[in-house]
């Protein structure tokens, strides 16, 4: 709705435009037609002004006309109507040069010159009288018709009538010139066709005196009265009722000497009444023109004093209520950017510390309900800001629980790790050593998720490493740290080494990443963990073949790895994602999620060179044991070797020109074979040293799944039947049992105990006690479309997910995937 998009000051000058412009469309016509009135009367008098030169132009013809009839009748010199003609042609020059000139005034103006051709010959005295009369009057009434006075007039007005009372003056005047001329005619010739014309001409000027006298001024019928007794008095005073009658009779005893004089003077008694009917039409259209411009401005001027007088009422009013208003929404504004700020403020740096809320109070005194509603918004604001701060502290808190509860499990699991490695020194029961090995390394898993908890709650880790260690070695330790390590394949080289401040946030990223991996691959596949060195610094690149994320899914989750996201914001899913994204973001690394040819997901993190030590090549797995600090309680390889696997030699410089040293197997503590050291049990296993017990503990350092038992290869798929069930269940059972017996006869013999010898101690077996492992299934060369198996994995998930809490709600703590 259009009133619905409007501001306050829209809706209020919307509602004072309506009327205003309603005002505006009843003066506007009022206005423009006092502005017409008055361009009309300017135009009238220029046309009165034009009309009154035209009129002494065809008072200049007619004397010429008349000079002419006294030239060919011998009663005028020659020079008289030269100097008349003269006259005329210069009159007619001087209407030429006005630039305003109607067309139908300068058509009329050429019909002059076509009087030369007359001229001449009136002057050469060719020319009959008659060619005279017929020559003049078509011009001089062409010269009063072009005007048009009649016709561009308004008759109800008294400018108007004027108007009309001098064009028939004008007419009126061309005709007693004609009849004056007419009447000198009937005398000199007494021609019947003279007399007869000069009766039509007397008729003619009679309907004109009497249109024109309907039309005059009391002033101007006096002045006519006095141009009658002067025409009187210069023939006889029943001249005009006699010369009707008997034209030649009435001047039968006026001689033509001086019959031709008076009508040459009553040619020119005309001119007074013209030139006073123009004084006063032009009187009389200035006033109109004053008149009705005086209208248009005083109307004009109070239009403008009310608009301006609503706009300046109106401006008030908008202003007295939208300036409280505006200092409403800048509060609200205020308000609502403290809290989105708060909502989107991440606790990603390593030392946060909120600034607390003030927020200026409502500048509003009105006492109107605006004021009311500024005193409330003022309440809400207060509230607001002491929410907001109570929100910045609670999620301070709840971070810095997360980092205490972190801290404290760490250092539990830290404990719990030295008394199990305590244990796993005094056990030599095979079957309790493997379980010691099992919980040794789910404290370690424990111990990473306790990191976890540390790097969501924002605080900085602690890292205990003083020296560079190789990115092999990384990788390895971060393996010790998930559960499904024997799939993983290391394929880093030797030569790129990590700086001690990022290796323990550099292990847990990459224990995030490949628990991601094993996680979400099926269970036959390998996951392929390799590095390289870059432009920039290093890449290390985790490969699975697993089901993969869509296109959207990883356009998200990669947006999560740079973005800043607060905890409380993002999925509970993907949480080993936040972490590896605040950690990178923390060093300055990039992580970047891309698909797998075939299938699955690939997550490349790059080191930047300010994280790595570049060094020679040397063995994998030296520099941790002299990396690590004590107190970190970490285990080395060369702190214990696995069963079945010879400590590894001294590190020795790589020749120049030599590969990178890369391990292939999938044992977080696999290394190079060496030879193994003399003194060993009948078996072939290496003795335990005996400590004496005089000497003090030796607290070795631990790597996290140094322990583990290698694992070799995958065999290859056992074909099996797959129709009948209960044969492919015998099978299995006829493999675990052959299996179990074979376990049983390679353990080596116990060698007796000689007297006086301290007791001996088994050699560790790992996995010794352990039943054997089910066959691995088929592989199957085509493992189907990676949409639908990701599919069934979301289904299966979200039936375990309401299985878990439908019957055993308190179960949704324990261990999981982290991603």
């Amino acid at each position: 709705m259009l009133l619905g998009r409007l501001r306050i000051r829209g809706k209020l000058a919307l509602l004072v435009v309506v009327p205003l412009i309603s005002m505006v469309g009843l003066t506007v016509p009022v206005v423009l037609d006092r502005v017409a009135v008055a361009q009309r009367a300017a135009e009238t008098a220029d046309q009165v002004r034009l009309a009154s030169r035209i009129g002494t132009l065809v008072q200049d013809l007619q004397q010429e006309r008349i000079l002419s009839i006294g030239l060919l009748l011998g009663r005028v010199e020659r020079a008289e109507l030269v100097r008349r003609t003269a006259t005329v042609d210069d009159r007619v020059a001087d209407l030429r040069t006005d630039t305003g000139l109607p067309p139908l005034v300068s058509d009329a103006l050429d019909g002059v010159r076509a009087l030369t051709d007359l001229r001449a010959a009136v002057l050469a005295g060719t020319a009959s009288p008659g060619q005279v009369l017929d020559a003049y009057g078509p011009v001089d009434l062409a010269l009063i018709d072009s005007l048009r006075l009649a016709f561009d007039v308004d008759t109800d007005t008294a400018a108007g009538q004027q108007v009309l009372a001098l064009d028939s003056l004008l007419r009126a005047d061309e005709g007693l010139g004609t009849c004056a001329t007419l009447i000198v005619l009937v005398k000199a010739t007494d021609d019947p066709a003279v007399n007869n014309r000069f009766v039509a001409c007397m008729a003619a000027l009679r309907a004109e005196s009497l249109r024109f006298r309907s039309l005059i001024t009391p002033e101007q019928r006096k002045l006519t009265e006095l141009n009658d007794a002067a025409v009187a008095a210069r023939t006889s005073a029943d001249f005009l009722t006699t010369s009707v009658v008997d034209p030649a009779g009435s001047v039968r005893n006026v001689p033509l000497d001086a019959l031709f004089p008076s009508a040459r003077s009553m040619v020119t008694l005309g001119q007074f009444i013209e030139k006073k009917v123009v004084a006063d039409v032009l009187a009389e259209v200035t006033r109109e023109q004053r008149r009705a411009l005086t209208g248009a401005y005083l109307v004009a001027g109070v239009a403008v004093l009310v608009l301006g007088a609503a706009l300046l009422l109106g401006a008030a009013v908008a202003r007295a209520v939208a300036r409280p208003l505006t200092r409403l929404t800048r509060s609200a504004d205020r308000v609502a950017r403290v809290a989105e700020a708060e909502l989107v403020r991440v606790a990603d740096d390593e030392a946060e510390s909120a600034a607390p809320v003030r927020l200026d109070p409502v500048d509003v005194r009105a006492r109107d309900e605006i004021g009311d509603l500024a005193r409330a918004f003022e309440r809400v604001q207060a509230t607001a800001a002491r929410l907001v701060e109570r929100q910045v502290a609670g999620r301070r808190n709840v971070a810095q629980m997360f980092g205490h509860v972190g801290r404290r499990t760490q250092n539990l699991v830290g404990r719990q790790i030295a008394l199990i490695d305590r244990l796993e020194q005094r056990e030599t029961d095979p079957e309790r050593l493997a379980d010691l090995y099992r919980l040794d390394h789910v404290s370690s898993r424990l111990r990473r998720n306790a990191g976890s908890l540390v790097v969501l709650s924002g605080s900085p880790g602690t890292d205990a490493y003083v020296a560079p260690v190789p990115l092999a070695d990384v990788v390895r330790l971060a393996l010790g740290e998930i559960e499904d390590y024997t799939r993983v394949d290391v394929r880093v080289p030797a030569e790129i080494a990590a700086a001690p401040a990022t290796v323990g946030d550099l292990v847990l990223a990459l224990a995030e990443l490949m628990e991601n991996a094993t996680t979400f691959s099926p269970p036959h596949t390998r996951v392929v963990v390799s590095a390289e060195r870059t432009d920039g610094g290093a890449r290390v690149t985790v490969t699975d073949h697993g089901i993969g994320m869509t296109r959207e899914r990883l356009a998200e989750e990669n947006a999560r790895l740079t973005r800043r996201e607060r905890l409380d914001l993002a999925p509970t899913e993907v949480l080993g994602l936040f972490v590896v994204g605040r950690l990178a973001r923390r060093h300055g690394w990039t992580v970047r999620l891309a698909p797998t040819d075939g299938g699955g997901v690939t997550a490349r993190l790059d080191v930047p060179h300010e994280a790595l030590v570049l060094r020679r090549t040397e063995r994998a797995g030296a520099a941790v044991a002299r990396a690590a600090v004590p107190a970190r309680d970490r285990r080395s390889p060369a702190g214990r070797t696995p069963p079945g696997v010879a400590p590894p030699p001294p590190a020795t410089a790589t020749p120049a020109g030599a590969p990178p040293v890369t391990t292939t197997s999938a044992g977080p503590a696999a290394g190079p074979v060496a030879v193994p050291p003399a003194g060993t049990t009948p078996g072939g296993l290496p003795r335990r040293p005996v400590r004496r017990r005089a000497d003090p503990p030796v607290v070795r350092q631990r790597v996290p799944g140094a322990n583990l038992p290698p694992t070799g290869p995958p065999g290859a798929p056992v074909p099996g039947p797959a129709d009948d069930p209960a044969a492919a269940r015998a099978l299995v059972e006829a493999v675990e049992s052959g299996v179990r017996r074979a376990e049983l006869s390679r353990r080596p013999p116990t060698p007796p105990v000689e007297p006086g010898a301290p007791p001996r101690l088994n050699r560790r077996v790992p996995g010794a006690s352990l039943g054997p492992a089910p066959a691995r299934q088929p592989i199957s060369s085509h493992p189907g479309d990676p949409a639908e198996v990701r599919d069934l994995v979301a289904e299966f998930e979200a039936g375990v997910a309401r299985a878990l809490r439908e019957v055993s709600p308190a179960r949704r703590d324990e261990e999981g995937s982290s991603r």
